[in-house]
């Protein structure tokens, strides 16, 4: 098994294409050329070996059974926006490239990369999601989980988050106006990611799928089910991945998402949820929201076998689909 180091891009690796970050965080336009033009090509079983991945873990004083709401990591997110903007320059609070050298933390987690010009990239008009998923959990009746975990160029940045987080949970997390979820850091760690890909079962047929949040599904005219919604979403976040480190993938994709199209879904065992998510702290307004809970079964074909369950070793540590930004998309991988 191959451990990530937690020296993170210095870390040796038999594969030549890993990014070497900057000794100082760029600022927000130097960032957004090392990600909308990075010239490193690298193959898709290359780049998965060199994910780099680090956790923030806040054990916190609180409620632990209203942390399993749905709308909690949204709420977290919320708390930590607000005190990362405390901080942030003019430039990214208006959602411009802050000029800071390092840019601000606000910039990095919240207004995430404009737009590309890369054709791979084309598909996200909204450019490329920040480089960090929030995860939120009860660790028993009186206290709470929050894990921030950061990925690529983003461990660049892990104090401005992990100290605006401590700042949220200190002043209490509300979910439109019930609560407080949390109030108080009890223990505070950062911890390297192991990935284990190369732990993966010869013989593996079938994967399983939990969804320990909501997957969000869009209808589309090109989808005919959840499934091959879910796998798109994989490829998709693989290149959004690649380009938080500094890479750009090779003439894969197209062989994966033809891959992905082989498998065979069995979606009994999801149900729909909907709730609503606070659009302030400490008030009652709210957006609706909605997503599908529970098991998903995937049938894997022989030719491919080894990438498709790599992509979802991916899409377990670090999340998939729509809606990524408030904890949606994450799950638990069984391969039998």
């Amino acid at each position: 098994m191959n451990k990530i180091s937690s020296k993170g891009f210095d870390a040796p690796s038999p594969f030549p294409t890993v990014l070497t970050a900057p000794a100082i965080a760029p600022s927000g336009i130097e960032l957004q050329q090392l990600t909308r033009q990075a010239t490193i090509g690298c193959s898709f079983d290359s780049f998965i070996q060199n994910l780099t991945i680090r956790d923030i873990i806040l054990e916190c004083e609180g409620d632990g059974p209203l942390a399993q709401h749905p709308a909690f990591p949204g709420a977290v997110r919320q708390a930590i926006g607000s005190q990362l903007m405390q901080t942030a320059s003019r430039e990214a609070l208006a959602g411009l490239p802050c000029p800071w050298s390092p840019a601000c933390g606000f910039q990095v987690f919240f207004n995430g990369i404009k737009g590309s010009d890369s054709m791979e990239q084309q598909q996200y008009d909204y450019g490329l999601t920040p480089p960090w998923v929030l995860r939120g959990e009860t660790a028993d009746a009186s206290s709470v989980r929050i894990t921030l975990r950061l990925f690529g160029l983003g461990l660049l940045w892990s104090s401005d988050l992990a100290d605006a987080c401590h700042r949220a949970v200190e002043q209490g997390i509300f979910i439109g106006g019930t609560g407080p979820v949390c109030e108080g850091v009890l223990i505070r760690s950062t911890e390297s990611v192991w990935s284990g890909f190369e732990d993966v079962p010869a013989n593996a047929e079938r994967a399983m799928v939990n969804f320990k949040t909501p997957f969000h599904c869009i209808e589309t005219d090109d989808a005919t089910s959840l499934g091959e919604q879910f796998m798109r979403s994989l490829v998709d976040r693989t290149c959004e991945l690649a380009r938080w480190h500094g890479l750009t993938l090779t003439d894969e994709l197209t062989a994966l998402r033809a891959v992905a199209r082989d498998c065979r879904y069995d979606e009994s065992g999801l149900t729909s949820l909907q709730w609503n998510r606070a659009v302030s702290q400490r008030r009652s307004a709210s957006i609706a929201m909605q997503g599908q809970t529970g098991l998903m079964q995937i049938l894997l074909p022989e030719e491919g076998r080894q990438q498709i369950i790599q992509l979802l070793r991916m899409g377990e540590l670090l999340h998939t689909g729509p809606k990524l930004a408030f904890g949606q998309g994450r799950y638990e991988l069984f391969l039998v």
